[in-house]
């Protein structure tokens, strides 16, 4: 009986704990959130996350953490596990919603726009959310609770991540506008006087106060207040917010005031920031940024963009930047990589910073304000040389090049180069805004999508035996050959294995493409000499101890010598070699993209050099150097091209010498267009010649003047037909001429590109007419009609 008694006794005793314990179990609320943080909080990364949730514990026990999760949809399965983390009671915990998907950092971030959603999931129930907000009202703008845990909700007046509410909300359409600046940031291009007003909207409530700062930082209420006009006669920034009570404020509007006195010959990009995030010793990206410590923190920026004097900006947006580049971080003058992001408010830089190599392209994600990389202390641009040379006369993805005066924070910083990105943004921009793709740099680092593909094809050219066609079925070979030939030519000792972008895209049928970037280590830099036997090296990965990084591992080179084992790959990279050179890459063809650009910076470059007190102070030895070094360069790649390849000696091979009798002819060598009426370069004996074209309107091309020169003898033949098929003599020289006589030729087929589907395009690969072939109607030019280029000549 007393057993029994006790054992009663014991179980209630554990019924009343269980209950107890129940009651003291705790639970967590979300409590507020911020669609875009701007610079609201740092994280433990030393970053700004770009958004957060905070969640509160409303209790009087703890909770912990690893019992929920989080997600931006109501799929308990996608949410994201909250780590191993103790919430006190009464306590607040920030989850950065950054897509950084490790500890505190979620694998998503929150929409900035409307519809924005948070689901806090325990045991795969819902048991918080936030649902149906509107588009957020600002960046940097917190939505939450009035009181912690409590039910009215609102938009804060003052934002409190990890502390107590501030009890003040307001709802979404109550926040003020922009002031009024009486006159636009603009460079002005003589000293004058300027007084700028500041008004405040019509509209604004009253109570409404303006302040504003001078030195980057964004304005609060304890910053200096405006009351009178400001006058400017020297480099100013301003930055300035409206302030009421009871009223939520947007970020600063912002304009700067730049007095360029000095001839201006580039444009000028006003980059406006807190100081901080640039030279901090604790969270500055130029402090924290060296070739030992690479730091990727992104701050925000405001920028501007001038493209003449005494003119508003072409664009004046906020975004962010972060410090780009490898070893070239530790250069006095970082690369700056800037984004756009809608959670800023303005999602694209929409302006055509290229219009001379991308034009009527405007529509960006980001950009790179590049120091040159290698090229740092040098020629300041090798590597925009070497790209435009190819791309702009065959098919190649490359990042186009304007370089910019730039000022930061009223101070002038040199010249950066606006590039392109060699990343996905660099396909969303050129390839109509294409972004389901796959994309590794390096061969190993993947970017975008998934390996399953790129895996596939690496077992498929890790094998032997396969042909051009079946490689064709993988990847653009064509383009493949023009960034090889590319590299190849200017000794590119910094590549395969190092600066590398493919990509294709994910659609059924998707090819692999390349995009050139980063062939600073050219034109013969660090003194590298003209007869440096590149091919050599390349297949050589230990050969040359000096040059040992891995540039050329037998992992990087690899498919570039599968595919020279085919001999339709083989013959079609050294015939495009060999013309290339006796077309566009030659020094007069080279000299005609490089001279222009130097001719930009020429001005402006002694300016920028006198922030840089370093060791290389005479840029006119460097230019010498490297156009001595140019002059030679297309004889002897033609010599290591035959010796290498067993191709015997180069012949001297003259297309159309008299330019002018032949100037309205555009013709096709072994199915490359050539971009110069005469050709003047070198072939090899016993390779086929096969040449086409189209002349100018009432002309035709009737036969081929030949005229072959081996020894003494000089012998002539004239072969009748507008095409000519002929193999390369061995001789010492030889001279094809087109006869020109009357014709009514209209349209002349030049070569085949099946990689364009049915209908009519334009050389840059857009749509001219879906549905129809016929070029009635369309103007003068080249066509690419269902796969095949045509010359429309009336």
């Amino acid at each position: 009986m007393h057993r029994i008694k006790h054992i009663f006794a014991i179980a209630l005793t554990l019924t009343a704990q269980t209950s107890w314990a129940q009651e003291q179990r705790g639970h967590l609320v979300i409590n507020e959130l911020m669609q875009s943080n701007i610079d609201g909080i740092m994280d433990d990364l030393r970053e700004f996350p770009d958004s957060w949730v905070e969640v509160y514990n409303p209790d009087s026990v703890a909770v912990n953490l690893k019992d929920y999760q989080i997600g931006g949809t109501n799929r308990p399965q996608q949410a994201y596990q909250l780590p191993d983390k103790v919430v006190g009671a009464k306590q607040h915990v920030v989850i950065y919603c950054d897509k950084e998907g490790q500890k505190m950092h979620t694998n998503f971030r929150l929409e900035s726009g409307k519809n924005c959603e948070v689901y806090l999931f325990k045991d795969g129930q819902v048991v918080d959310q936030v649902s149906g907000l509107k588009k957020q009202p600002a960046p940097g703008i917190a939505y939450g609770r009035k009181d912690d845990g409590g039910e009215e909700w609102g938009y804060q007046l003052t934002p409190t991540p990890e502390a107590v509410n501030c009890g003040r909300v307001c709802a979404h359409d109550h926040i003020l506008g922009h002031p009024v600046f009486s006159r636009d940031g603009q460079v002005f291009t003589s000293q004058q006087q300027v007084q700028l007003t500041l008004t405040v909207p019509e509209d604004s409530p009253e109570g409404t106060i303006i302040c504003y700062t001078t030195d980057g930082t964004e304005p609060d209420t304890t910053s200096t207040r405006y009351v009178a006009p400001i006058d400017i006669n020297t480099n100013r920034v301003i930055r300035a917010r409206l302030f009421c009570n009871g009223w939520l404020s947007p970020r600063s509007t912002t304009h700067s005031y730049i007095f360029f006195t000095r001839r201006l010959t580039l444009p000028v990009v006003s980059i406006v920031t807190n100081s901080r995030y640039l030279d901090s010793s604790y969270m500055g990206i130029f402090t924290n940024n060296s070739n030992g410590n690479r730091k990727d923190w992104r701050r925000p920026i405001n920028i501007e963009y001038f493209t003449e004097g005494n003119t508003p900006s072409q664009l004046n947006l906020l975004c962010e930047t972060r410090v780009a580049g490898g070893a070239t971080r530790s250069a006095t003058k970082k690369s700056m990589a800037i984004y756009a992001h809608k959670r800023f408010g303005t999602k694209r830089f929409e302006h055509e910073f290229f219009p001379d190599q991308r034009p009527g392209i405007t529509d960006y994600k980001s950009l790179v304000l590049r120091n040159a990389g290698n090229d740092f202390d040098y020629l300041y641009m090798r590597d925009a040389i070497v790209q435009r040379t190819m791309a702009e006369h065959a098919d190649l993805d490359w990042q186009a090049w304007q370089p910019a005066i730039v000022y930061i924070n009223g101070n002038y910083h040199g010249i950066l180069n606006i590039r392109e990105r060699g990343n996905e943004d660099n396909v969303y921009t050129n390839h109509d805004g294409l972004e389901d793709i796959d994309l590794i740099e390096n061969w190993s680092d993947l970017k975008e999508g998934s390996w399953e593909n790129y895996n596939q094809f690496k077992a498929f050219y890790s094998q032997d035996g396969h042909t051009m066609e079946e490689y064709e079925q993988w990847m653009d070979c064509q383009e493949f050959i023009n960034l090889m030939a590319m590299n190849l030519y200017f000794n590119n000792l910094d590549f395969p294995g190092n600066n590398i972008i493919m990509w294709r895209p994910r659609a059924e049928g998707g090819r692999w493409r390349w995009i050139a970037k980063d062939a600073d280590f050219t034109l013969g830099l660090y003194d590298e000499k003209v007869d440096y036997k590149i091919l050599k090296w390349l297949y050589n990965p230990h050969i040359d101890h000096a040059r040992d990084w891995g540039a050329n591992s037998e992992k990087a080179t690899l498919l570039f010598r599968q595919l020279m084992e085919d001999a339709d790959f083989r013959r079609e990279f050294i015939d495009r070699c060999a013309i290339y050179m006796g077309d566009f890459m030659n020094e007069r063809g080279i000299r005609a993209i490089w001279d222009p650009m130097y001719d930009k910076i020429r001005y402006e470059y002694p300016n920028h050099r006198k922030l840089i007190n370093q060791w290389w102070p005479v840029y006119n030895d460097e230019l010498t150097h490297a156009r001595n070094w140019l002059e030679k360069r297309t004889n002897e790649f033609y010599t290591q091209l035959g010796n290498f390849y067993h191709l015997g000696n180069a012949i001297p091979l003259i297309i159309n010498k008299d330019g002018e009798a032949t100037q309205n002819i555009r013709l096709s060598f072994n199915g490359v267009r050539l971009s110069n009426e005469v050709f003047n370069g070198r072939f090899y004996a016993d390779r086929v010649i096969s040449l086409e074209g189209g002349a100018g309107e009432g002309q035709m091309i009737s036969g081929w003047h030949i005229k072959k020169v081996a020894g003494s003898s000089v012998t002539e033949e004239f072969v009748a037909g507008e095409k000519l098929s002929m193999a390369m003599p061995a001789c010492n020289s030889l001279t094809i001429t087109a006869a020109i006589v009357p014709g009514q030729t209209g349209i002349s087929t030049l070569r085949s590109d099946a990689t364009y589907p049915q209908g009519i395009y334009d050389l840059s690969g857009r749509k001219v007419r879906i549905g129809t072939t016929s070029l009635d109607g369309l103007p003068k030019g080249v066509y690419i009609v269902n796969g095949k280029k045509v010359v429309k000549t009336r």
